[in-house]
């Protein structure tokens, strides 16, 4: 019974043995993979993709959580005008410093040239916005409880969604200092009702003529709402892309992703109005067809913020 004892005591020892080298590996391969992508986002950096650079300190933070990683992580948001995103990266990474750290009065500096020079936006949603509803600043998502936002000088777009609802674009600009507040809202609810009562004498058009058109029209309807919505972040990526580009079409980081974005949603949105035209088009025939069938209840169609609803008897 005691040599037994003894032989689980090895065995254990040597799978707890096992498993702190497995994970010293693991841990030196994420600082490896992490020194990796600071070095890639230094170059980046250095050859002014500041968007690309900061996806790369992020990561690299991620992986491996240095200070100065966020102190370039800060550098990079604020080259891109993300005044707000490297104020919280430089005050973090100035708690984490050492009082004999050698960049702390840089970073100080930053802090303080931040929160003399930007501008404080405050973004309150209204209070019948439904639960889930988007808010985005410039196309980055922000969270309206944690306004005031520092952000720099010159225009900028807020761009407030929600399923059901057709979105709305605020465009605002602000001077160096100036403090300002904005109430949004993801405008009004989307809402398609159709009576679809029918005649009083049968024939013999196929009974499914009547669901499928109301779900043909129904979907357009969605698609509708769907090619709205693509078109006004199209709307926002374009502005952005005009305040990264100069005239010579020289781009930011930046304005370079928000025109390949912009031309993306644009697509989607001519799409979804195509597909929206075909499917009302279908619908509202198969609903001419199916009126020719007597029912004895009407059915209605409703699409809006709690989603797509049928109502009716089908025979």
């Amino acid at each position: 019974m005691a040599r037994s004892s003894k032989v689980t005591r090895i065995a254990l020892g040597a799978l707890v043995a096992l498993t702190i080298a497995a994970r010293a590996r693991a841990g030196e391969s994420a600082v490896d993979e992490a020194d990796k992508l600071f070095k890639e986002g230094r170059r980046a950096a250095e050859s002014n993709e500041y968007a690309r650079a900061c996806r790369l300190f992020e990561e690299s933070f991620r992986l491996d959580p240095a200070i100065g990683t966020l102190v370039n992580l800060g550098d990079c948001a604020e080259h891109l005008g993300d005044l707000e995103r490297a104020f919280t990266a430089y005050k973090t990474a100035f708690a984490r410093m050492a009082p004999n750290d050698d960049r702390m009065a840089r970073v100080r500096g930053r802090i303080d040239a931040i929160e003399a020079h930007s501008a404080k936006l405050t973004v309150k949603l209204d209070d019948d916005a439904p639960e889930g509803t988007v808010v985005t600043l410039d196309g980055a998502t922000i969270d309206p409880k944690k306004s005031p936002l520092r952000v720099a000088k010159g225009a900028h777009v807020v761009l407030v969604t929600a399923v059901g609802f057709r979105g709305e674009r605020f465009a605002i600009t602000l001077a160096e200092k100036e403090s300002r507040s904005l109430r949004v809202t993801p405008g009004a609810a989307l809402e398609a009702v159709l009576p679809t009562s029918a005649p009083s004498e049968p024939s013999h058009v196929p009974s499914w003529t009547l669901p499928t058109s109301i779900v043909a029209l129904g979907a357009g309807v969605a698609s509708a709402w769907v090619g709205s919505l693509a078109g006004l972040v199209a709307i926002d990526r374009r502005d952005v892309e005009r305040a990264g580009c100069n005239a010579q079409n020289q781009c930011t980081q930046a304005g370079y992703d928000a025109a390949h974005d912009g031309a993306t949603w644009a697509t989607t949105s001519t799409a979804a109005f195509v597909a929206s035209g075909v499917l009302l088009a279908a619908g509202g025939a198969l609903l001419v067809v199916a009126l020719s069938r007597r029912e004895k209840n009407p059915a209605t169609i409703a699409f809006g913020p709690r989603g797509f609803m049928l109502e009716g008897r089908f025979e």
